[in-house]
């Protein structure tokens, strides 16, 4: 049983404009709409809301998530959705995050609803099942006439600046006669930002369309939009492919449908009777129902009912089949609903048994892609253990072996950096998405957003440009990871930074509010602006003369032919707390620097030419910190954010560096390489839980992080062995004896590290292949 429910969905309209023939609430075995109010009154609306609120404040969810539904919830009108909206602010979103959301078959929605919903920060689902032959299969008027018009006009709306923020996705239910390709490309031009499709309702009494002529039609038809999902790069989200794969990584997935993690959900209906997941009427008459109501119980009395508990107890009621299935931890016996048969109940398959287990194997495996027997992890906006999606394509075969065998090579950089702006522009998707408040940061993150997707119709360039910037990427997963604290606000309007770099790349004369830190407004890539505002937004003027009364602050750049490379000193996502930057240098501070980094970028030029150019290649923006690097330290990566490193160098006696700013290049950007292809492949099993002793560190480490210090130190090995080299072994002996040892130790501990993993970690077989390059790299470096 779920320790709370988080997620309501409250019935607000019982009826419906259209006349859907797969419609579960109308059309399906239970029939209780008939007996029931045609809307739901202030008085249920308001006894529902206390409940919630009370539950909240004995559970405290991170954020209570409620939807408005139907039937279709816009037959209430805007004057009655307002009631119902102020009330749950007002009763539930006083103390606790609210979350409100409207589903809708789109016929209705015009810009008094909109705006109304913008004022609320509702989000807005639409129901649309593709093009307009699809869509018209089941999706029409009662008197026969399409729907299919009025919803587009809808998405439409939707899609206008002022309102893009509303949109929350797009619903299809599929149908195995129509052209899955269709359908997706029929969607896909909407923009939605996000997708789900749904199996129609069925059960073992009522069996689906074409049950049965195949052995899984459902699932070849989802695969084929999977496969062409996986060709365009994953352009969107799409909710079941993505609860499948976080379910096979025993991970929650966010979704009735599959999975055995529980979904913590309750539904009220007009009458204020609480009831089961809508999804049960199409089980028999009466299925949804509890006997309990909103004036009669709470929602803690909701959670003991048997149907609630059932559906939430994983294993416990899944019937062996599913038991002794090899996938049920990814399809989870697939909804419930779906299970049921006349005589057993719910003790039985899915009724989509055969393309659950279909799915439930491929999906997930299709983070993979096969090269010559390699599997290469491939997944973009796939949720991942540590809240990031994955990046979508894989690396040239050679370009895999080379970054494993040695330092890389410049066309495998230039594959991760394409790579990884998928992942900039996934992180981006999510940043941008969700309601804005309505506030001076809210003004400047809509509008930012709109202005952003502006450019990059008009200036593709400089938008990717400055999307490659390596704290883009930081920005938007910190904007993802703050979204219900109290930086929410400020980390959201950055967004409108963003799109002022565009700007000010191309040239595009605009005025926009940016927001303020410390007196600057900062571009990303470009440095900052001086602005007199103590507000929390500036209104900047991007070209024209505007722009010549603030005072830029720019950003330093060191133009060394071995090291061109930014130092970024201001970018407020440059850092993190573990890590703190070092503000803005004083001139002493950035010629120590200078010529610090000038030296090493010629070093490694001299002595490991191979690791200095994909240095070249792959290094944006090197950021000082405050304290030196320690050895055992976890890679530093400001959150995220390729193409970045961290360094901190000490002053010298003679005003030099005190510490060794080659060795600390080669050691941060192993780890950035590292980084990006681990987001790309899967080289250890998820359940992969072990520790392992190494003989640099006094404690046993993941194999993440005994992976890092092993390619750290081959990269060091390789350093030290050419600085051996280079020693005059008769005038500098001591310089000699001291670099061979440094070599030696470096190589030593490589030679151990490389052998344990491979002997004590279980490895996929990217992991394999990377180790076994790593082996070559140690034994080569043996050599004398």
């Amino acid at each position: 049983m779920p320790p709370r429910i988080d997620q309501f969905i409250l019935k607000v309209h019982g009826g419906c404009n259209l006349a859907c023939d797969h419609c579960y609430v109308y059309e399906h075995a239970d029939q209780s709409w008939r007996t029931k109010p045609r809307t739901m009154s202030p008085s249920v609306v308001t006894r529902a809301a206390t409940r919630i609120a009370e539950h909240a404040g004995a559970h405290r969810p991170p954020v209570v998530r409620i939807s408005l539904h139907g039937g279709e919830p816009l037959l209430l009108g805007t004057r009655r959705l307002r009631e119902v909206a102020t009330t749950l602010r007002d009763v539930v979103g006083g103390e606790f995050g609210l979350s409100l959301h409207v589903q809708t078959n789109g016929v209705l929605l015009d810009e008094e609803f909109c705006s109304l919903f913008d004022e609320f920060g509702i989000q807005v689902g639409v129901s649309l099942d593709g093009d307009r032959t699809s869509n018209d299969r089941h999706r029409r008027y009662a008197s026969g006439l399409s729907s299919h018009r009025k919803v587009l006009r809808s998405l439409e709306l939707l899609r206008r600046p002022e309102f893009r923020h509303l949109y929350g996705g797009i619903l299809c239910t599929v149908d195995v006669e129509n052209d899955p390709t269709a359908v997706y490309e029929a969607l896909l031009e909407e923009s939605p930002p996000r997708m789900d499709f749904l199996f129609p309702h069925a059960t073992w009494e009522n069996p689906p369309p074409r049950h049965g002529e195949s052995p899984a039609p459902y699932a070849a038809w989802l695969g084929r939009i999977h496969s062409r999902w996986l060709a365009d790069g994953r352009p969107v989200p799409i909710r079941l492919f993505e609860a499948l794969t976080r379910a096979s990584r025993g991970e929650p997935s966010g979704s009735e449908a599959v999975g055995l993690r529980p979904v913590a959900l309750a539904v009220v209906d007009t009458d204020g009777s609480w009831e089961q997941a809508d999804s049960l009427k199409t089980a028999y008459a009466g299925a949804p129902s509890t006997g309990m109501s909103v004036f009669t119980h709470s929602v803690d009395d909701l959670l003991t009912h048997p149907g609630v508990a059932a559906r939430n107890e994983r294993y416990a009621q899944l019937c062996a089949t599913c038991t002794s299935c090899p996938v049920v931890r990814t399809c989870g016996g697939g909804l419930y609903a779906h299970r049921y048969r006349h005589g057993s109940g719910f003790d039985n398959p899915s009724v989509y048994c055969a393309d659950l287990r279909v799915l439930a194997a491929e999906v997930p495996a299709a983070r993979t892609v096969r090269t010559t027997g390699a599997r290469i992890t491939a997944v973009a906006a796939a949720a991942r253990t540590d809240g990031l999606p994955y990046v979508t394509g894989h690396l040239p075969e050679s370009a895999f072996g080379a970054l494993a065998e040695g330092a890389g090579t410049a066309e495998g950089i230039r594959a991760l950096q394409r790579l990884q702006l998928t992942l900039t522009k996934a992180l981006l998707a999510g940043a941008a998405a969700g309601p804005v408040r309505r506030s001076a940061l809210g003004v400047a993150a809509r509008e930012g957003l709109a202005l952003l997707i502006e450019c990059e119709r008009r200036c593709p360039a400089e938008t990717l440009e400055v999307l490659r910037s390596p704290f883009v990427q930081a920005w938007a997963d910190r904007c993802l990871r703050s979204a219900g604290t109290a930086a929410a606000d400020l980390d959201r309007a950055h967004i409108a930074c963003v799109a002022a770099a565009v700007a000010r790349r191309a040239g595009v004369e605009v005025s926009l509010p940016l927001p303020v830190r410390a007196g600057l407004v900062h571009l990303p890539g470009v440095g900052a602006l001086r602005v007199p505002d103590d507000g929390p937004t500036a209104l900047v003027p991007l070209g024209g003369r505007g722009r010549a009364n603030l005072e830029p602050v720019g950003l330093r750049r060191l133009t060394a032919a071995s090291l061109p490379v930014a130092v970024d000193d201001l970018d407020p996502y440059r850092a993190d707390d573990a890590r703190p930057a070092l503000g803005r240098l004083s001139a002493p501070d950035w010629r120590t620097w200078r010529t610090a980094l000038t030296a090493a970028g010629s070093e490694l030029s001299q002595l490991v030419p191979a690791h200095a150019a994909v240095l070249r290649a792959g290094l944006r923006a090197i950021v000082p910190l405050r304290a030196p690097a320690a050895e055992q330290d976890a890679p530093y990566l400001a959150g995220r954010a390729f193409g970045g490193i961290g360094l901190a160098i000490r002053r010298g006696p003679a005003g030099g560096a005190g510490t060794d700013p080659a060795a600390e290049l080669l050691r941060a950007f192993q780890h950035t390489k590292l980084a990006a292809l681990l987001d790309v492949y899967a080289f250890f099993p998820a359940t992969e839980a072990a520790l392992v002793s190494v003989p640099w560190s006094r404690v046993p480490l993941s194999p993440h992080r005994v992976l890092h210090g092993l390619y750290a130190q081959v990269a060091l090995a390789e350093l030290w062995r050419a600085r051996s080299a280079g020693a005059p072994r008769t005038t500098g002996a001591r310089a000699y004896r001291d670099a061979a040892a440094a070599h030696r130790r470096y190589l030593d501990r490589a030679d151990i590290t490389v052998d344990t993993l491979a002997a004590e970690v279980a490895m996929e077989p990217a992991g394999v292949r990377f180790t076994t390059g790593l082996r070559t790299a140690v034994d080569r470096l043996a050599q004398p």
